[in-house]
């Protein structure tokens, strides 16, 4: 893989940079999707590319970053289909490849649109961590910063209708992520110590036996202030929301569940609330917005099928409104704490990446290789659309005032013009 170099890249000091290590797990800080960059060009060009560089596989997870590291997990061209993938670790400021490593998998069942890189890595000062399915497995795994092996767990049991979906994160030094069996009809959030990979605490969340499927669960947790406790945001359609202490696994708050669909894009949580839609078939179906107390959860409004729900992008929240990009490329506002509806428009195209915004500019990529870019305000406006190489799955990440992104043929890197 050999960065392609542009004579007309944005000249930049790097050493100047102050790495905030700001994006280290799916959407960036607790999920939000909200990054800092000043300057970013509303259209985006070749002439504005940093440095891009083409890889050599497939993959639909986002790339996390820790100073001036980017590591991003893949499938391999040229192998027999799920036979191995590999997390790449690549240069921050230039994109030049630091190291690989592969690993072998067993092939499990796929969603059509999806692969067996579809999982977002987390990242800390001194490990990165994965969670995957093999076969029937769940796989953790941590490899420290330099590519080598520190640990590998694995829970027997895993099986989906659509393959792996969610990312782990780490929460108040503990490694959390959650699997599925729907041969089994069970579920669990599990906590992990990152250094050692040892279960702190496991959580099950349970269908009824009076339901006809159990669903599993594709999105990526948040946290959420309950009290003084910071808890970790757990959704499963059957079971409903918990809020679990992630120290010692404990629930500290509930909401109902009994929801008709599948949880796949992640939820959106600020200020004690919390946003989460629910679909099937390409399309949102159900939403729900909680405020989160001392202990407890309150159902504010819903949402449904004409409401302008996404199913695979996940909502964005920011300055008190509720943003939802739907997979079929039309973009609503909404006023968050009252679900009043600001505007609704159609951009077009068709979506599985996630909306992220920075400098004030909501950015997603489309499945069509288009890059759109619209205000992030009441007010809808479109301020760019650009024409990328090759469609985007995975969600862009924003760190060290720069934008990456990851479309089907390449990473690129567009900083701000300051």
């Amino acid at each position: 893989m050999e960065p392609i170099r542009l004579t007309l890249a944005i000249i930049l000091t790097f050493s100047s940079w102050s790495f905030s290590q700001e994006w280290t797990r799916f959407r960036g800080p607790n999920g939000t999707g909200i990054g800092k960059i000043k300057g970013l060009p509303g259209e985006i060009s070749a002439m504005d590319y940093h440095w891009a560089v083409k890889t050599d596989g497939e993959g639909h997870s986002s790339p996390v970053l820790w100073g001036n590291k980017i590591f991003i997990t893949q499938v391999n061209d040229g192998t027999e289909k799920g036979s191995e993938r590999k997390v790449l670790c690549f240069e921050a400021t230039n994109g030049n490849l630091l190291w690989e490593w592969t690993d072998p998998l067993e092939s499990h069942n796929l969603h059509k649109f999806n692969n067996f890189a579809s999982s977002t890595p987390t990242v800390d000062q001194d490990r990165v961590y994965l969670v995957w399915g093999s076969g029937t497995h769940t796989q953790a795994v941590a490899l420290s910063h330099s590519g080598g092996l520190v640990w590998r767990k694995e829970w027997p049991g895993f099986t989906s209708d659509h393959g792996q979906g969610s990312s782990p994160i780490l929460v108040d030094g503990v490694l959390v992520f959650h699997t599925d069996s729907k041969d089994d009809y069970k579920s669990y959030v599990i906590g992990l110590n990152p250094e050692s990979g040892e279960v702190v605490w496991e959580v099950e969340r349970i269908t009824p036996a009076s339901d006809k499927k159990h669903f599993t669960a594709y999105n990526t947790p948040v946290t959420v202030k309950s009290g003084a406790i910071n808890t970790v945001v757990a959704l499963q359609s059957n079971d409903g929301w918990k809020g679990i202490n992630p120290v010692d696994g404990s629930i500290v708050w509930q909401a109902p569940g009994g929801y008709s669909f599948r949880s796949v894009g992640s939820v959106a949580s600020a200020n004690g609330y919390l946003f989460a839609s629910f679909g099937s078939g390409g399309a949102g179906k159900q939403g729900t917005t909680l405020k989160v107390g001392d202990g407890d959860a309150e159902v504010l409004y819903s949402l449904g099928i004409k409401d302008g729900l996404g199913y695979v992008p996940s909502p964005l929240i920011y300055n008190g409104l509720l943003f939802l990009w739907a997979d079929g490329g039309v973009l609503t506002c909404r006023d968050l704490a009252t679900g009043e509806q600001k505007f609704r428009e159609r951009i077009g195209g068709n979506f599985f990446s996630s909306p992220v915004i920075g400098d004030g500019k909501i950015i997603c990529g489309s499945l069509d290789g288009e890059l759109i870019t619209v205000a992030a305000s009441d007010k809808f406006q479109i301020l760019g659309r650009s024409r990328l190489e090759s469609g985007m799955h995975a969600t862009p990440a924003i760190a060290n005032e720069c934008l990456y992104f990851r479309t089907g043929t390449h990473i690129i890197c567009v900083c701000g013009k300051k």
